[in-house]
């Protein structure tokens, strides 16, 4: 009896570690409507990838329509068909004919009219687009098998068209899902686990109206009653029991308040993902309550592109920068790329965040997640920030939470002014209500350093036109924090922007509050003050760094800095052959042997985040 029951106890254990029985189903604009129990005369039963053959119900074939994954368009209670492990693959939707302002093969979300819920388009069968009408929590699936909600791209042989700098914007073979009539999330992943979304576009289609964010409303305001006008206010939904999430090839854009909306609780992980164009913020991690994440949230961005957030987007899209028009927090815009404000209730923090490969251009507010969330870990490299009109780089920190900081390889440019003229590419209405530059202070980069942190901040390229390249204050209610910044290997240029609104002083460089000890080793300072120079020693440099193609320190126009820019061909952030940032850095213990442009170190090192090429 006792090897029976061990036996047993043996194969129960074998079972039980037995991965999920997944199944894989499938999304095409040819397929069939869903057949369910309640729905006798549904065509498909969305198990192979095949579409509808003609005849007959209960057929071998995949759905017509992405919202038969968790709806059968009967009226009743919505619940997902597919198990925790399963895969979605979308490769498109076909629109009933009763569909209002169709956009085949690109698939809506909620309801398919401005009046709602009538026979055609049960798709919500309770509540109201504003409160329940997108699709319930994901099933969730393991760390080795996850649930994948896929594009068609990124299934088979992967060949998902990534957005990031890639213009002009909309060229990509991602699967496009759009929601409107007055949604306000549009895709949910509240309390779910372990789920990859994949060669996905999600986005609305709005381009004649403004709501919740901005005034005054342009061109008109949107209409929230019935008949609703076709707008959808956030892209994904996220709450404090979301984690292990997997963001790859995904573009978030077009959305009258957030591209993401929702604090996290655990790990978040987004590859070759943009976020842009969304009225308020690109990821606005406050769901309205101050709810602080909770778990071990911490967020692993490679590749994210976040731009022109704190706009509207035009629609359609005919401009290379489709930015119709944009609010900051003076005409009741936000514009946050990413933005922690409205989380620091007690205990929210973040474990890690880790950027790498970043682009945060030309938003509304600041660039990199704000003061208002304490992170332990912060590593930022071979990253982009240009133009945003409060901080390029701000980030939090709390009494007793030390963080330690890695910024290398990065190239930077402090011009909170620059939104406040004419850009080539951005339609001509898009900056008549912005007057918020450079608020908070108009500081590059405005941190909080928390007591016994530790900052590396190295081979970086500044370009400042704002009243403080650097500048940091104590955690709390400190007045004084004890805390080391080692500064090494940078290029800092500086210009004087007259149009700056805190006075036309040459760029301070440091603002540091007492107690913080900063080493300064092998930077170049031109055009700065309250730096090291004029000293030369431990291999300072005080003289232009030459760089290509570099503007003179005459102010012709916010445009002037424009030469800066890394996506595009001749930019000046590369020293010219006669430039003395060559060989003159220092070999240090960095995370990188490469500059931002993949180029080897040479020995010793190029000071400044790009080694010398003579063809960039």
């Amino acid at each position: 009896m006792m090897t029976i029951s061990r036996t047993i106890g043996f194969l129960l254990l074998f079972l039980v570690a037995l991965p999920l029985s997944a199944e894989t189903w499938f999304v095409r604009h040819d397929g069939g409507t869903r057949y369910s129990t309640k729905m006798h005369g549904g065509e498909c039963d969305g198990r192979a990838d095949a579409p509808y053959p003609g005849k007959g119900v209960d057929r071998h074939c995949a759905f017509n329509d992405v919202r038969y994954m968790w709806s059968d368009n009967s009226g009743a209670q919505n619940a997902w068909v597919i198990a925790g492990g399963d895969t979605v693959v979308i490769r498109g939707c076909a629109a009933l004919s009763s569909q209002m302002n169709p956009s085949n093969p690109n698939c809506r979300l909620g309801y398919d009219n401005a009046t709602n819920g009538n026979a055609p388009n049960s798709w919500c069968g309770y509540g109201n687009p504003n409160s329940s009408c997108f699709n319930p929590p994901i099933p969730s699936g393991t760390a080795g098998q996850p649930t994948k909600i896929l594009g068609g791209c990124a299934y088979g042989a992967y060949s998902c068209t990534p957005i990031n700098n890639n213009y002009p914007y909309g060229s990509t073979n991602e699967t496009q899902l759009f929601g409107g009539f007055g949604l306000t999330w549009t895709f949910n992943l509240e309390s779910t686990n372990y789920v990859d979304i994949e060669g996905i576009e999600l986005t609305t289609h709005n381009g004649v109206c403004t709501i919740g964010t901005g005034t005054p409303a342009y061109p008109r305001g949107c209409s929230s009653n019935i008949p609703y006008d076709d707008f959808a206010q956030n892209g994904f939904i996220t709450n404090n029991a979301t984690s292990n999430i997997v963001f790859q090839d995904v573009y978030v854009h077009g959305f009258n308040a957030s591209g993401l909306m929702g604090p996290i609780g655990g790990p978040i992980t987004m590859t070759r993902m943009f976020v842009g164009f969304n009225a308020f913020a690109g990821w606005n991690f406050d769901d309205g309550s101050g709810t602080p994440n909770a778990g071990t949230p911490s967020i692993t961005a490679n590749y994210v592109t976040m731009i022109f957030n704190g706009c509207y987007e035009q629609y359609p899209i005919t401009a290379t920068y489709p930015a119709q028009v944009c609010y900051d927090t003076n005409s009741g815009g936000f514009g946050d790329s990413w933005s922690g404000q409205g989380t620091g209730g007690t205990g929210s923090t973040m474990t890690a965040f880790i950027c790498n490969f970043c682009v945060d251009d030309y938003n509304t507010k600041d660039g990199f997640i704000g003061p208002h969330l304490a992170i332990t870990t912060i590593t930022i490299t071979n990253s982009v920030a240009i133009g945003n009109m409060g901080s390029n780089w701000k980030w939090g920190g709390a009494d007793g939470i030390p963080n330690t900081t890695t910024f290398e390889n990065n190239l930077t440019v402090n011009n909170c002014t620059r939104m406040n003229a004419a850009m080539t590419g951005v339609p001509s209405t898009y900056n008549q209500y912005l007057t918020g530059f450079c608020r908070a202070g108009g500081n590059g980069m405005a941190n909080v350093i928390p007591i016994g942190a530790i900052w590396n901040i190295q081979n970086n390229t500044f370009i400042s036109a704002q009243q403080i390249a650097i500048y940091a204050g104590c955690a709390g209610t400190d007045t004084s924090c004890a805390a080391t910044i080692n500064s090494t290997n940078n290029v800092f240029l500086g210009y004087v922007d007259p149009n700056n609104p805190y006075g036309t002083s040459v760029p301070t460089l440091y603002y540091l509050p007492t107690g913080v000890v900063l080493n300064t080793s092998h930077n170049d300072e031109f055009g700065m003050r309250d730096g090291t120079c004029p000293s030369t020693a431990n291999g300072m440099i005080c003289s232009d760094p030459l760089l290509l193609n570099e503007p003179s320190q005459t102010w012709s126009s916010e445009s002037a800095l424009d030469v800066f820019n890394p996506f595009v061909a001749g930019n000046s952030f590369y020293p010219s052959s006669s430039s003395p940032l060559l060989g003159a850095g220092i070999t240090y213990r960095g995370i990188l042997s490469t500059d931002y442009a993949g180029n080897a170190q040479t020995s010793p090192p190029v000071m400044g985040a790009v080694e010398y090429a003579p063809a960039p």
